[in-house]
């Protein structure tokens, strides 16, 4: 509490300081009203400040007065002693309030009232009045005293105004960079809508807001989102172009505010909502899309101050760019989208008709054969292991079984795991968390998860390390794994196809493939035979390939001589259908006719050597079967062909086989006992048995 002193300029610094530590408007206002009535010794007294439109002095703070005089005396600019202060800026001392023609009567008692305007240079905004039952009771003291009162705390009162305002607009600046990080992280824009309308309500006070779309075939504006919007109201709510305020935004292409919709007579509210008679600002705003405005944004406010509103407005306008983005980035995800779908459906298309069993070209008995297999295992989750020659199509295979596969709509995720060294084929297939290992700054998923719910392929899964293959078993047996580095374990419903051009058991035997890791890999097995072993196929698909090729390489179809199919019948293909389509792109990019005549095979002289080695050999084998051929004689006829190491296995093939075929009569072509006695896996001798091509038709136990 201030103590009065009997020098003014002591009383003035002491309320000075004070007005300075108050933190709010109204603290201030009391403390200056106290301040004057104790100074002056007056019975009541008040302060008014001018409304918001200039027209009413509105009381803020009484003393000695009802305690509804707020409410029941609002006075004009001129009206009554505190109006005349205001208009004319000037103090004005009344000491006989019966005589006076602008006295008005707020309290029987009152005999005088001083009146001293509040106001920053030439512009008043309020009056501190203070009244008295006593005649001529305030003096030229008490006049200087209150008009420095006045000065001081006008220019304290437009600081904290000013602060306030600052305050305000630094408040809302920090909620529109708050509402900028919400585009971009979602591509609906009624999502994107609703989560700054959530930052609005909790940071600003927002009313209500809504987003207005033009529709083509209406020719109307209706609401897509909104906030604080009945049912009823959203369907009420469409408007014309031009009509009211927010088809007015839309015809005109302009930001609209108004800073009080209950006296706006071009306000329509077509919606019927009911509003309080509270001062409601509306801001309404176009929304671009592509350059033409596509929409309407608006937006209700409480009124709270000239600056507030002016903030108001510059955010209504920024928030509607914001959406204009959102709409666009929707806009481009939702044209993105459906070419990446138009893409995949014709990819899928591509893919099913490339990879369908039809488009695997064998017309042989083995491979009709390996499609009913293959037909028959697609629907299962069961491992599948492929074994066949370089070249033989292994890949094309697994693709195929997939996409025809009841996974089909999922991801087939192939791996080569010749092609990685042991430490990174670990983490490329488990994944790895983190700082997992040097250089592991990140996440990364592994080719099991990407795989979930469809197929893993693994190529020459003979080349992958030992202790890579017990963690490749653990999974089989509990279909689960745990990145590298991390705690976290994930189960995922992969089916597993795995490929090889070795000898399993051969390399069981030589400690290289684990016999457990095997036995679940070779649930369902796959024996694609070589090229050599199916020549009936060698013409479809010389016609296939000749037609993919010029395709490819804009070629106009060639046709193949009849010496050209000979030497292609005749041809070994140890390099299998790989080797047939590397050799008919060369000749269809060195030919420059319409037939092609000749293939060039000096590349693979040797391989053709060793072939007719071979063919020679099996029809030897036949007549030493037939007891006609004398193997001595043979081997003469070989020596001077053939090196040393060529000829030892020529023999040694040819013994073998012999060998076989000798055990498989004595065991009555049991190829289970004939397996055992030749110390091999029964694998190994059917293989044996297909090499042969003698027996056909053997009975197992």
């Amino acid at each position: 509490m201030l103590h009065t002193f009997n020098d003014p300029l002591v009383a003035l610094h002491e309320i000075t300081i004070g007005l300075l530590s108050q933190d709010s408007t109204d603290q201030l206002l009391n403390m200056v009203l106290d301040q004057a009535i104790e100074f002056t010794r007056a019975d009541s007294g008040s302060i008014a400040l001018l409304d918001k439109e200039r027209k009413y002095l509105e009381i803020k703070v009484a003393r000695g007065l009802e305690s509804d005089i707020s409410e029941k005396v609002k006075l004009k600019l001129g009206q009554g002693v505190t109006g005349k202060a205001i208009l004319t800026g000037k103090t004005k001392n009344v000491g006989d309030t019966s005589v006076d023609p602008d006295y008005f009567e707020v309290r029987e008692d009152i005999k005088s009232e001083l009146a001293v305007p509040l106001r920053i240079g030439p512009k008043s905004f309020g009056v501190i009045s203070i009244d008295s039952s006593r005649l001529n009771s305030f003096n030229d003291v008490h006049e200087d005293y209150i008009e420095l009162l006045a000065r001081y705390s006008a220019q304290i009162i437009t600081s904290q105004q000013s602060v306030a305002n600052l305050k305000h607009r630094t408040h809302v600046q920090d909620v529109l960079i708050t509402l900028a990080g919400h585009i971009g992280q979602d591509s609906d824009t009624n999502k994107v809508f609703n989560s700054i309308i959530k930052t609005l309500i909790e940071k600003l006070g927002l009313l209500r807001a809504a987003i207005f779309l033009f529709d083509e075939v209406t020719s109307e504006l209706f609401i897509v989102s909104s906030h604080n919007y009945s049912d009823e109201e959203i369907q009420k709510g469409k408007y014309k172009k031009g009509e009211g305020i927010t088809g007015t935004v839309y015809a005109n292409q302009k930001f609209i505010s108004i800073p009080d919709v209950n006296d706006d007579e071009n306000f329509l509210n077509k919606t019927g909502l009911k509003r309080s008679d509270e001062k409601t600002s509306f801001f309404a705003a176009p929304i671009y899309l592509d350059d033409n405005v596509h929409g309407v944004f608006t937006m209700e406010m409480p009124y709270d101050s000239e600056s507030g509103f002016e903030d108001f407005t510059f955010l209504v306008q920024i928030l509607s760019s914001l959406f204009s983005q959102a709409l666009q980035i929707e806009a481009l995800i939702k044209k993105t989208m459906s070419e990446v779908q138009s893409e995949n459906i014709l990819l899928k298309r591509q893919l099913q008709q490339k990879y369908h069993f039809d488009s695997i070209i064998g017309n042989s008995k083995s491979m009709q054969e390996l499609f009913k297999k293959m037909q028959m295992s697609l629907d299962s989750d069961s491992s599948v292991l492929i074994i066949g020659e370089s070249g033989t199509g292994k890949e094309l295979i697994a693709s195929a079984l997939h996409q025809n596969s009841v996974r089909k709509n999922h991801n087939i995720v192939k791996i080569n795991c010749a092609a990685i060294p042991a430490d990174l084929l670990e983490s490329e297939l488990f994944g790895y968390s983190p700082g997992a290992f040097t250089g592991a700054v990140s996440e990364k998923k592994g080719k099991f998860l990407v795989a979930h719910k469809g197929t893993l392929f693994l190529d020459e899964i003979g080349e992958m390390d030992l202790k890579l293959q017990a963690k490749l078993l653990r999974f089989l047996q509990e279909r689960e794994f745990t990145p590298l580095g991390s705690n976290k374990t994930y189960n995922v419903n992969v089916r597993i196809i795995a490929a090889t051009n070795a000898n399993p058991e051969e390399l069981i035997k030589k400690n290289l493939f684990r016999e457990d890791l095997f036995y679940r890999l070779n649930v369902i097995q796959f024996l694609i035979p070589p090229l050599r072993e199916r020549k009936e196929d060698i013409i479809p698909l010389t016609n296939f390939l000749i037609a993919k090729i010029c395709k490819r390489l804009g070629r106009a179809q060639k046709k193949v001589s009849p010496i050209a199919i000979a030497k292609l019948e005749s041809y070994h293909f140890p390099g299998n259908v790989r080797e047939l389509e590397n050799l008919i792109e060369r000749a269809i990019v060195l030919t420059a006719g319409d037939e092609l005549e000749n293939f060039d095979f000096q590349e693979k002289r040797e391989s053709n050597t060793q072939t007719e080695i071979v063919e020679s050999t099996l029809a030897k084998q036949q007549s030493v079967i037939q007891g006609s051929f004398d193997l001595t004689s043979w081997v003469k006829s070989q020596i001077a062909d053939q090196s040393p190491e060529k000829l030892r296995n020529n023999i040694i093939n040819l013994v073998d086989k012999e060998l076989i075929l000798i055990l498989l009569r004595r065991n009555l072509f049991n190829k289970s006992k004939t397996a055992k006695l030749l110390g091999i896996n029964r694998l190994t001798l059917d293989k044996k048995i297909n090499e042969l091509g003698l027996i056909e038709d053997m009975t197992d136990e």
